[in-house]
Order: C-alpha cells, then structure tokens, then sequence
C-alpha cells in the first residue's frame, strides 16, 4: 500500500534545523524519524514524501525517494511529526479507513488520495482528511511539537531501537564494562582503544563499523555512536546519539549531533541538537540550566514557548560555525549557516555573523558556498549542484528572518 509520509504547519519548533531537509530526515534515536515511521506502519512499502516544494530534487538526491507525487488510490498518510509505536501500527492495522487526529492535527489516516493536493498540508487539509473517513481522537500528545521533544525522547528511542540490534562484539580486558555487557553492541569493525570505560547500568550502547573510541573516554548509556565517529577521550552521557562521520571530544549529554560536525575539543554541549556539517570550536559552550532551576522558555515565530524541560540546550542549524570560547545560553536556535562567538543570549538568524554583543551582519552568500566546499573536501566530499541550489534557495527563504533581526548587510570588517 502506498505510504505518503507528509509535512504539516507545525515545523515552527523545529526552526533552522529542517530549513534544509524535509522533517523526516531528522535523526532521533539511532535512525532518522522517517525510518522510524515506516516501520511503525503495518502494511506500507510504496514511499512518498509530502513537503515544501524545493526541498524536491535534494530529498531525490539525499534518499532517492518520491517527492510531492500525487496519491490516487487507498493511501496511508503519516505525519512528519508523528511519534514511531504501537499506537501507529495499531491504527495502521485496521481494515477500514480511518484519519486519526490529535486535536485538528492530522496525526494518521487510511483514505482515498484523490483530490489531495500534494505538498505541505495545512491545519484546514487535515480536517478534509477527517472527513473522509471515520474519525478517530488520538491522544494529545501523538506529534512532536519541537526539537525539544525529539531531545527529551532521545534515550527511550536508542534503548527501544538497540532491541532489535546484533550481539555485542568480545572486547580487550582493559575496556571497563560498568553494567551488563548484553547492553553493549560494538560492531566487528569498529575500533575501541585500551582504557576506555562502558557505562551500560541506565542502558545499551552502540557503536558502529568503523567508529574509533580513544583511550581514557568514558560512554554512558543509552548512546548511539554513528559509523565512522571518531570519539577523543570524550565524556559521552546518556541520551546521546552522534551520527556519520563526526569528531568529538569534551564532554557531550542528552544530546543529538547530526553527521559531517566537528566538535573536537574540549567544551560542554548539553540537551542540545546539532545539525550537519557544524563546528565548534574548542571551548565552546552551550548552557542547558537556568540559576533559577526554572523550566527553559524559547522565543519562537514571535512566541514565548515553555518548553516544560527544566534542563535544554540549544537547536544549531547545518554548516553553522561556533568560534572558540564562545558561550550560548538556554533555549537558543542557532540559525543555518551561522557564524557566532561570544556571549550568545539570543537567537541568532540564518546566514549571520554574530560577535556576541549585539553586531549581527548577514554573510556573502558566495563566501558561504565556498566555506562549504572546503568543509566538504576536507572529508573526500564534493558539493553537487543540488546541495549548492539548496543554500541558495535557504539564504533566500530566510531573508525575512535576517529583516526582523535587523541584521546588517556588508562586509565584515
């Protein structure tokens, strides 16, 4: 049966971190949030993916998926934001049509595609989804609202997922096992360096092919280290995931670091998400407490929005860049392709140079190509002409962002 897993006009809680790729291509877990859906939909196996039109030609690229094809006949529509579980393979099990809704948000339905119109579905679509079929009240809390909530989640998905994972691997006297080893898979080919200490007592631990654990580094569980990570002699706590190809070192807690970034060096990066190809530099330091131990709030589309977590880090959009010693308080979003130091007590916009101290300065986009490049080369990767069209067309879409922010424009100086 054909499976359109679709965006809805939610993804304000998201900010900078789906500014280039469709929300099913977030990582939560040790998977992305739409390998999370398809398997938690009984019955699904032909794929499409609703969504913001120009994120067409990099989601073919990136996943070689359909994109905003049209649904004609029986069809289960999944949104986006939906969370993975029993409650989706339930729904999806049922012979009869149905649209499940979580207020007036479509969270799953089984109906008749015709006359749906492909894209991003507005609040007002979904409701002409729940007409079509038995209408069905999910609970309130079936959608993610927020990149908070992927965060706060993260380590019940790494010890849901780690169940289906392979044995662990025999390790070297000298590796510490503090807690069941059944809760530790390493894979054959990934490389754990003498001195390196496994917490396993809160939950599993997995480390993929090709991932390199330094001497002296400590790992708590639940974690999930990506293929191809290097980890420095880092503390890792629990609730983390780091994904393809990052470099790490510090110290990094309940946290989701998307591949290709770099934050090799010491500094603190706490209930955060990081997206791709983002550095930060040594020192670095993202707060996720307030003095006050009251719950973290976020300015959001010109909102205040509590996030009812006493503890959150920040959301860093993908190719941003942190200077080093650079300090970044609660609650921040950290635009797309940003470059910030200093004292960070606010959002910082898309595409901006920010000192710290209120100069904010829009950055050429050509420079922003060409750092990307060189980013890119540095790992044996090239950008394709999709990727480039992409930053463009991102730079362009949040040019009224920088307007609000009143962001100069110019060279640095």
């Amino acid at each position: 049966m054909k499976l359109v897993v679709f965006e809805d006009d939610g993804l304000g809680g998201f900010g900078p971190l789906v500014s280039m790729k469709h929300l099913g291509q977030l990582n939560r877990g040790t998977k992305t949030l739409l390998d999370g859906l398809r398997e938690s939909i009984a019955d699904a196996t032909d794929l499409t993916l609703w969504g913001r039109d120009y994120l067409a030609d990099a989601c073919g690229e990136a996943l070689g998926e359909v994109f905003n094809e049209r649904a004609e006949g029986l069809t289960t529509f999944v949104n986006a934001r939906a969370k993975p579980g029993r409650l989706l393979l339930e729904l999806t099990s049922r012979r009869t049509p149905f649209a499940a809704m979580a207020g007036n948000q479509l969270v799953v339905a089984r109906v008749t595609g015709v006359g749906l119109r492909p894209g991003l579905m507005a609040r007002r679509d979904s409701a002409e989804v729940g007409k079509r079929a038995e209408r069905l009240q999910a609970p309130a809390d079936s959608l993610f609202n927020g990149f908070w909530e992927l965060v706060q989640t993260n380590g019940l998905a790494i010890a849901e997922q780690a169940r289906h994972m392979k044995d662990q691997l025999s390790l070297p006297n000298t590796v510490e096992v503090r807690g069941p080893r059944s809760n530790l898979r390493v894979h054959g080919r990934a490389d754990v360096e003498f001195y390196t200490t496994f917490d396993t007592r809160l939950g599993p631990i997995i480390v993929e092919e090709g991932a390199y654990v330094e001497s002296f580094s400590r790992v708590m569980g639940p974690c999930f280290i990506g293929p191809g990570t290097k980890v420095h002699s880092a503390m890792i706590g629990g609730g983390t995931s780091i994904f393809d190809g990052c470099r790490i070192g510090g110290q990094v807690e309940n946290s989701i670091i998307m591949s290709q970034t770099n934050k090799s060096h010491n500094g603190y990066v706490g209930d955060s998400y990081v997206g791709e190809w983002v550095n930060l530099g040594a020192g670095s330091t993202f707060s996720n407490l307030k003095n006050t131990y009251g719950n973290i709030k976020l300015d959001l589309v010109g909102k205040r929005i509590d996030s009812g977590m006493l503890k959150l880090g920040s959301a860093v959009g993908d190719m941003s860049k942190v200077s080093i010693g650079t300090q970044v308080y609660c609650g921040k979003f950290l635009g797309t392709g940003c470059h910030i130091a200093g004292f960070t007590k606010r959002n910082v916009p898309s595409f901006t140079y920010s000192d710290g101290f209120g100069k904010m300065v829009e950055l050429l986009i050509e420079s922003v190509l060409d750092t990307q490049r060189r980013v890119m080369e540095r790992r044996g990767k090239t950008l394709t002409r999709t990727g480039e069209a992409l930053i463009r067309h991102a730079f362009k879409n949040t040019s009224v962002e920088r307007q609000t922010f009143r962001v100069s424009k110019g060279r640095l100086e």
